[in-house]
């Protein structure tokens, strides 16, 4: 039985009050919260849940073993760096940093101090994702030759914590969103990107008018492997609009697309289309839903009680997503492609 500790209870940290119970193997010792505005609303429905305002208290316990952070994104690096020298492991919410330069540090502390950090990218384990995944591995419809990832939803600014409209705190759609829709393409196509090229902006809530807010919201990537596969990746926080959230991957024999219900949006369920045939039609295959968090948590337990080599999502893979994020964002300060240094 491994025991741990939750550090935060932002838009994830009180779900994980429940996934945490519900994986074998694992104990719930403490939660973390230095907010008690914040903490108060878990703790009553949660009563016998210890409590405490200061996670140091919870690196400082003999008792845990793996501390779970969903802290807001500028506070990753410092906390995965103290959880790593206390001999914790951790799974940390995504990005793994600010920066590949802390997420480098953040790795290093970690194999120094013999404990594992894993960057939890989620939507891999989304069903969905994990059709078109296999669908690609398999060969059914050829060989893969280019995708298009999209994410197009509401933004709501009003509605987001401050720090999420702050580019320099790790705010905005690229760190948001970006990083989940590099993932899913290094996952179902490889992790060898060669270069790329991306033009970001803050259209929806220009600066000028919105002094608040200091952060991209828009975003068009181009993608390059070395195996000449090509990916495109769109992404729109909108005012007004409509929400659209999958991938579309074209093979060599037919295509196929999956979609993912985001909120209440209307009229976007998750789901798998497939175009096989000569009719130019596609047929549906529904997507059964499964609890992602509990799934990818439950594999981290069960890969630190093994002592696995590596953990379910690699190690170094956040730290290579997070180096493709960084060229997107080269690449639309200074208007040109960006070759990726492995």
């Amino acid at each position: 039985m491994v025991g741990v500790a939750i550090l935060g209870t932002g838009r994830l940290g009180g779900r994980y009050i429940d996934v945490v119970e519900r994986t074998p193997g694992a104990e719930l010792k403490l939660v973390a919260e230095p907010r008690s505005q914040a903490a108060a609303p878990w703790e009553d429905q949660y009563p016998d849940v210890e409590f405490v305002n200061d996670y140091h208290v919870a690196l400082d316990r003999e008792d845990v073993d793996i501390v779970i952070a969903t802290l807001p994104h500028w506070l990753h690096y410092q906390a995965g760096l103290d959880a790593a020298r206390a001999g914790k492991h951790v799974f940390l919410e995504k990005p793994l940093a600010l920066s590949s330069a802390e997420g480098r540090e953040m790795l290093d502390t970690a194999a120094a101090s013999g404990t594992k950090l894993m960057t939890a990218h989620t939507q891999r384990y989304y069903p969905a994702v994990q059709a078109m995944k296999r669908l690609v591995d398999s060969k059914r419809l050829g060989d893969v030759v280019m995708a298009y990832d999209m994410w197009h939803k509401p933004y709501e600014p009003s509605k987001r914590p401050p720090w999420m409209l702050i580019g320099s705190k790790g705010g905005g759609m690229g760190q948001m969103d970006g990083t989940h829709e590099i993932d899913r393409l290094m996952w179902i196509m490889g992790d060898d990107i060669e270069t790329v090229s991306a033009q970001v902006g803050q259209l929806t809530y220009p600066k000028e008018s919105n002094p608040d807010i200091d952060c991209d919201d828009t975003a068009m990537c181009f993608l390059r492997w070395k195996s000449g596969r090509v990916a495109t990746i769109s992404r729109m926080a909108w005012r007004v609009g409509a929400t659209e959230y999958g991938g579309d991957f074209f093979f060599t024999n037919g295509m196929a697309r999956f979609r993912l219900q985001y909120g209440q949006s209307e009229g976007q369920e998750t789901a798998m289309y497939i175009a096989d045939t000569e009719d130019g039609g596609w047929k549906k295959e529904l997507v059964e839903e499964t609890d992602s968090f509990l799934d990818e948590f439950t594999e981290f337990v069960e890969a630190i009680e093994r002592e696995d080599s590596d953990t379910p999502v690699p190690q170094e893979h956040g730290l290579r997503v997070l180096k493709v994020f960084e060229a997107t964002e080269e690449s639309a300060r200074t208007g040109k492609e960006v070759k990726i240094t492995w």
